[in-house]
């Protein structure tokens, strides 16, 4: 892996055993319900299993001049949330990914967006992910708008 994807991946990498080991002495030092223990993320997922993906659809709603997403509904009885990541270009690519919305269970399937929309002729790749109470996750298919030109 090569250039500034290789270098976050090394990064990562190297910072991991560091979080895990703060977030153990935060656990020990500090007692249950304070600010610091109740707010300190998991760097894992809790045990659980992985939901199944859900399937997106996408158009360009020209009378909203915006991306409408939507998808099928999840199943999963530990569903928490949906998260719509989204991509600028014609091509998903799960490392250049950024969460656009985070939508709660038993909310409308739908997201209005113009992300990488703003001059015609672009294109934007999204998926929908399933997110659970354990922190598990599963992303759909992935779906591109491009902008009419």
């Amino acid at each position: 892996m090569a250039g500034k994807r290789g270098d976050r991946t090394a990064l990562e990498n190297e910072i991991q055993p560091i979080l895990k080991a703060y977030r153990q002495r935060v656990l020990a030092e500090f007692p249950e319900g304070s600010s610091l223990h109740s707010t300190l993320p998991r760097l894992t997922p809790l045990p659980g299993a992985t939901p199944d993906a859900v399937t997106a659809n996408a158009i360009y709603n020209a009378t909203e001049v915006r991306a409408e997403v939507n998808w099928t509904e999840s199943t999963d009885a530990g569903l928490a949330s949906y998260q719509v990541r989204g991509v600028a270009g014609g091509e998903y690519e799960e490392e250049d990914e950024g969460i656009l919305a985070t939508i709660p269970a038993g909310a409308a399937r739908v997201f209005l967006t113009d992300f990488a929309l703003g001059t015609p002729g672009n294109a934007v790749s999204f998926k929908v992910y399933v997110i659970t109470n354990t922190g598990h996750e599963r992303g759909s298919n992935a779906v591109t708008v491009t902008r009419p030109g």
